[in-house]
Order: C-alpha cells, then structure tokens, then sequence
C-alpha cells in the first residue's frame, strides 16, 4: 500500500472507517489539508513535494494503527 493511485486511496479510505473515523477528520486531527491528500495519493499530483506528502501521510497513518 504505497503506490499512489485512486485504488490506494480506496483503501485509506476503508482503514479509516473501520477505524470510526473518516479521511477528512484524520486530516483535520494530523495536520493534512484532504483536497491535497486525496491528489497525492490518487495519483493526479506528481512530484517531489507530492512524494513526500504521500510518504508523511502514509507513516502517520502506520504510526496510529
């Protein structure tokens, strides 16, 4: 679960409700802006800074597993 594509997202997306929350509240709660997460992680925004996002992102949601 790291390449970035609408299925990755999919499946954050999933995690997180059967963690009782939702995408947009584990933004909020951790510092992410969600229009940005939802870009990076589906795959429309490339690049280094978008790299990064998605890295930050998915070590923050291993971290509060």
């Amino acid at each position: 679960m790291s390449t970035p594509s609408d299925e990755l997202l999919k499946e954050i997306r999933a995690e997180l409700v059967r963690r009782g929350t939702s995408l947009k509240a584990f933004c909020e709660q951790h510092g992410f802006v969600r229009q940005h997460v939802g870009q990076v992680v589906s795959g429309r925004r490339k690049g280094p800074r978008a790299t990064m996002l998605v890295e930050s992102f998915l070590a923050k949601l291993r971290e509060t597993a």
